[in-house]
């Protein structure tokens, strides 16, 4: 239920991913290959482009994440309409059961890309929109960033290529067993030589079975020792002499050695999306807020949750999170809630920078746990103005700063359903592993509902060092956020940003991070824990903001 998903961020094999529900019938013969099994390798996509009206297959590619494709860069054209088929089977068949059609929104291909030499042919799609995944329509896993697989390592070509050197293309999937070849012996004088470089992998190259024209584009599916599919490989050339020459294997783009790359095409591009369309409550991050004293102790909730599992979470018992906010916007006569937030002080709430707009009238409910229901206890105030940091930048999320304050239009007064967040010291750092809770009214999961009651979910926190590692956020991540869960249980989602991450040291709950990003992925993707703005970092800016205003 907590949802932070803006950056983008592949993962290396998460446990949903690379499992197909139609297990691939195995065995040794796209020339000289066999049709695979209908829906077993779930991540291939055709690419098509239009011409006279008619839509014509041209590349393969794989399903990397519900709105992102992985193809060749070879296989893109600036003059040329595109469009995505998944869950296809059979080509010739329009309407096969459990396959769609989804109009490309952005093409990135790599900045390096030559075409002559056919250096760094790789291409991200993005789509119009994302997709459902089914049956028939799953993502693939990603290697490990740089991880190289052994010679004669089994793996399996996939497409709709041409089944012989200049022969027809195939209606129906293909599939081919290639083993690796590898590096010292693809670059031999007498196999490939320097055509072949370390960003690239080759596999085949025994005369019988090879990847052949129409298969560009398209995954070198490997097996990992978890029994999940990862795409080792996208093809990129082959041998001008035939599709299956000896000492001739297929060449594909070794996909280990882009995973910075995707990552950072897929964080960009999310990231503006999320920022710029906050009535789907996106995911963002929030900062949370300063210290004052009240009436109250801060930090010391007057009903203890039932402490368990937002996406993978639960219901909170109702008030036990009373420094807790719903930041709510005006549309006509209607409010609705976008983003979560804190009481930092009688009259100051926390979120994050992403969550605010100069273009919107914003309200905040405290004191609820039924978004719904006119709770007893509960009140709502009016926001009389906000301080979004002076260094965010909304073109710029990875830079953090990702915080803001709001100033209520009037002091509140605290009760056991109202209290104030207690803010921890000035730099503290929590250790890896150190059990956190985020809460929210974010989506329950990826592209689902959003609950109407307050849910919670246990979160570790996932130390700098770990968290900034190339197979988790890599250099999305700084210091001045926080990373917690990244379990692919239990995640914040879509409509969490700016609400906190609660953690109790001594006794007493301190709000350490405000829901900043997550994976576009998903909301709860292995290796890609929530990250928040970090509040021990920004302790000096809140007593300033709230001091000076």
């Amino acid at each position: 239920m907590l949802g932070v998903t803006v950056l983008a961020a592949l993962l290396a094999c998460a446990s949903s991913c690379g499992v197909p529900s139609f297990l691939p019938s195995l065995s040794a013969r796209v020339v000289g290959g066999e049709n695979a099994k209908p829906h077993s390798w779930p991540w291939q996509i055709s690419l098509q482009y239009l011409k006279d009206d008619s839509w014509r297959h041209t590349c393969g590619g794989t399903l990397i994440a519900s709105s992102y494709v992985l193809t060749a860069a070879h296989c893109i054209s600036d003059t040329r309409t595109y469009r995505v088929a998944l869950g296809k089977n059979d080509l010739t068949v329009e309407d096969e059961q459990g396959s769609l059609y989804v109009d490309v929104d952005t093409i990135y291909v790599h900045e390096k890309w030559n075409s002559l030499l056919l250096h760094n042919d790789i291409a991200l799609i993005k789509l119009a929109e994302p997709v459902e995944l089914s049956d028939t329509i799953q993502v693939a896993c990603l290697p490990e960033e740089e991880s190289l697989l052994p010679q004669d390592y089994p793996c399996y070509v996939t497409g709709w290529g041409r089944l012989w050197t200049d022969g027809p293309i195939a209606d129906e999937l293909q599939q081919g067993l290639q083993p690796v070849v590898d590096h010292d012996t693809c670059s031999r004088w007498d196999w490939w030589s320097f055509k072949v470089k370390k960003t690239m992998v080759c596999a085949g190259g025994d005369g019988v079975i090879s990847a052949c024209n129409g298969d560009s584009g398209g995954p070198l599916n490997c097996q990992a020792e978890s029994g999940s599919w990862e795409v080792h490989g996208i093809v990129s050339f082959g041998s001008s002499l035939g599709c299956n020459t000896l000492k001739k294997p297929t060449v594909f783009t070794r996909v280990s050695a882009y995973i910075g790359w995707i990552n950072e095409k897929m964080q960009l591009a999310h990231l503006a999306l999320g920022l710029h369309n906050l009535s789907d409550t996106m995911i963002r991050t929030l900062l949370l807020s300063a210290l004052v004293a009240g009436v109250l102790s801060s930090g010391l909730a007057a009903s203890l949750s039932h402490l368990g599992r937002v996406v993978g979470g639960e219901e909170a018992t109702p008030n036990s999170w009373p420094w807790q906010a719903s930041l709510q916007y005006q549309s006509g006569s209607q409010w609705y809630h976008t983003c979560g937030g804190f009481l930092v002080a009688k009259n100051w709430v926390a979120t994050a920078a992403h969550c605010v707009s100069n273009s919107k009238t914003y309200r905040v409910v405290l004191g609820r746990h039924s978004l719904s229901t006119q709770e007893s206890g509960s009140l709502t105030v009016k926001v009389s103005k906000f301080v979004v940091h002076e260094n965010w930048n909304s073109n710029q999320v990875a830079q953090g700063n990702d915080i803001a304050l709001l100033k209520l239009e009037s002091s509140v007064t605290l009760t056991n359903k109202i209290q104030l967040a207690n803010l921890p010291a000035s730099g503290t750092i929590l250790s890896n592993n150190y059990p956190c809770y985020v809460t929210g009214w974010g989506r329950l999961q990826t592209n689902g509902a959003t609950p109407d009651v307050l849910q919670q979910g246990r979160l570790l926190v996932v130390d700098y060092a770990t968290c900034s590692s190339s197979s988790w956020w890599g250099s999305s991540v700084k210091t001045t956020m926080v990373c917690a869960g990244g379990d692919g249980v239990t995640s914040s989602c879509n409509g969490d940003s700016g609400g906190p991450l609660n953690c109790q040291l001594n006794g007493q709950w301190q709000v350490h991070g405000i829901v900043s990003f997550g994976s576009s992925l998903g909301c709860n993707y292995y290796r890609k824990p929530s990250v928040f703005t970090r509040v021990s970092y920004f302790i000096s800016w809140i007593n300033s903001v709230i001091a000076n205003n």
